[in-house]
């Protein structure tokens, strides 16, 4: 191995620079081909915003071994008097008693001899970064899930030995951008990690080491040089509708005074608009939901109270329970009394889950329910009836105790007793990857045991399977992890039940199905009516993204756009709405 170390430097030494200056490199990999997915960072913002702090820096998403070396020739010369160094790794590690190596993405089951090769050692990294003026900084983000590795290595960070000067910080990728963020601000390493618990300065890390602002940059940093230029794009346009967007970025911004005093004067009728303002305004405070404070943003994205509405949807822990609220200036109407229907299934005490349960089970049945959200809307009652009017029952739309247990029922012998003919129907029409296949099992299963997979595969997102359909137990495993789906793991498990990998498909199974029914779980307590859904759908087609109809329903396409929007600003990917992905939508200004 040291005899490799010395080749790898002999390789990465280049040309000494004419003159010292501030070095980073900025590598994301999250896309294994033989281990899970990582849930990367944005690495062209984290890239952007060194540049934009006077270093110079490479970048790379999804390198293999070699090219994670290539980048990290960045690093190499013999400055005299070298600038700054600091290096952002978000991927998987491996490690032993006495190493810990970087992975390429084509990494596949290292063992000790073969890691050199698969990936990078940090030993390396942190020799090529040590004599940075003022200092080094390593940044490593990762997660706990495991890589598929050899006898000898284990998943994750392992002991390092942190040189003189130099500083090791270590956490998730989002909370190593957020730690990146405030070293770049000018935080010491010690406040950097300490701005989340979960946050680790290794041992031997110079805990008052700043590296933000310092050393010859080539401009000086101007903290609101978007604030400025997004006024001075309003200004000249001179617009109601260019005002209001730069409200929507800027509720607090240096230029937001002017921005309402010029609304205002604009407005037919300032005195009107100013109370209905306050009256939207006290209708929100009353409800304290973020339905409520949504809703007075989407009426008033100017208003005199934009900018507190903005700081109760982002503090997000202190608000309320939705409860139904009356348009400003209008009086709710008394709630009618109950129908005899209403009061049998209002005595069933259906939460969110079991209602979501409803509302998958009568779309496998066929009666096409909406979204699995746990609200029961105009379309969950319409296919109430339907099924209701199928069975010859009384089509109210209202459940009873009985026809719930016939809907069980229906499912289960649809399914068969664990799922056995939704996996034999699987196997006949979707698991080759024929298009036609995979409608056909959509058709009967919209909500099946491999749903997911199969609407992926007509979208060309994901393969079929093993192409030549191993029986060999490692081969299908490997598939499933580069899926890194529940349908994954469920066609490993239905394969070999006894496997070798079984017992960690079982652990990822639950992981998967934990996560999605926490994150539907947070959604169905954020209490989003149907307005506030619809102008959710607005935000993500305003970033690109397809969401189906903007009609406050969300479906498989709606939930599709969600995951997506997640995964490119480094959030949670689950499909659903969290208080996270609220506040980072809000904080973007739609596209013209």
């Amino acid at each position: 191995m040291v005899r490799l170390v010395l080749i790898l430097l002999a390789v990465l030494l280049g040309p000494v620079p004419v003159c010292a200056e501030k070095r980073a490199v900025v590598i994301g990999n999250a896309d294994y081909r033989n281990a899970p997915d990582l849930a990367g960072s944005d690495t062209a913002a984290l890239a952007e915003a060194l540049r934009q702090a006077g270093f110079r820096t490479a970048d790379g998403v999804d390198l293999d071994a070699a090219e994670l070396r290539d980048r990290l020739t960045a690093l190499a010369g013999n400055d005299p008097a070298p600038g700054a160094r600091i290096v952002v790794l978000n991927g998987r590690f491996l490690h032993d008693s006495g190493e810990t190596w970087f992975m390429g993405t084509d990494a596949q089951e290292p063992d000790r001899i073969t890691a050199d090769l698969q990936g990078v050692p940090l030993s390396l990294v942190l020799r090529l970064m040590v004599g940075g003026q003022p200092g080094s900084i390593l940044i490593l983000g990762t997660d706990g899930q495991q890589m598929p590795r050899r006898d000898g290595l284990e998943s994750g960070i392992g002991t390092i030995a942190v040189p003189t000067g130099m500083a090791v910080i270590c956490g998730t990728p989002e909370l190593a951008a957020q730690a990146l963020a405030g070293l770049l601000r000018g935080n010491s390493t010690e406040q950097a990690a300490a701005m989340d618990p979960a946050l680790l300065l290794l041992p031997g890390s110079a805990r008052d080491l700043v590296l933000g602002r310092q050393g010859a940059s080539s401009r000086p940093e101007d903290p609101m040089a978007a604030d400025r230029a997004a006024w001075a794009q309003a200004a000249q346009t001179n617009s109601p509708a260019a005002y209001t967007e730069y409200l929507l970025r800027f509720p607090r911004g240096i230029f937001a005074a002017a921005a309402r005093e010029r609304l205002a004067r604009r407005g037919h009728d300032a005195s009107a608009q100013s109370d209905a303002d306050a009256e939207a305004w006290a209708v929100a405070q009353a409800a304290n939901s973020l339905a409520a404070y949504m809703s007075y943003l989407h009426a008033f994205p100017a208003g005199r109270y934009a900018a507190q509405a903005t700081e109760r949807i982002e503090g997000g822990a202190s608000l309320l329970p939705v409860v139904p609220l009356a348009p400003p200036g209008q009086v709710r109407e008394p709630r009618q009394k109950l129908t005899p229907e209403e009061r049998v299934e209002q005595a069933m005490r259906l939460d969110n889950g079991k209602r979501a349960a409803v509302q998958r089970r009568l779309s496998r049945l066929g009666f096409d329910s909406g979204a699995a959200d746990g609200i029961f809307g105009q379309r969950s009652r319409a296919a109430i009836a339907a099924w209701q009017r199928a069975n010859g029952e009384a089509p109210t739309g209202y459940l009873s105790p009985g026809q719930w247990r016939l809907i069980n029922r229906q499912v289960a012998y649809l399914d068969g007793d664990n799922g056995s003919r939704d996996s034999a129907f699987w196997r006949q029409t979707g698991a080759t990857g024929d298009p036609e296949g995979l409608r056909v099992y959509l058709r009967r299963y919209p909500y099946g045991m491999h749903a997911e997979t199969a609407r992926d595969m007509l979208e060309g997102r994901t393969d079929p399977g093993p192409q030549d359909r191993p029986q060999e137990d490692e081969a299908t495993w490997r598939w499933a992890r580069r899926q890194g789906s529940a349908a994954a793991y469920e066609t490993y498990l239905e394969r070999y039940p006894q496997g070798r990998r079984a017992s960690q498909a079982r652990a990822r199974l639950q992981t998967l199905r934990a996560g999605t029914e926490a994150a539907r779980r947070e959604e169905a307590g954020l209490g989003l009516d149907s307005a506030t859904r619809r102008m959710i759908e607005e935000r993500l087609i305003a970033a690109g993204l397809r969401t189906g109809p903007v009609d406050g329903e969300f479906t498989d396409e709606t939930r599709a756009a969600l995951r997506r929007y997640q995964a490119t600003r480094n959030l949670r990917v689950t499909g659903h709405v969290t208080q996270e992905t609220v506040t980072r939508l809000l904080s973007e200004t739609p596209r013209p």
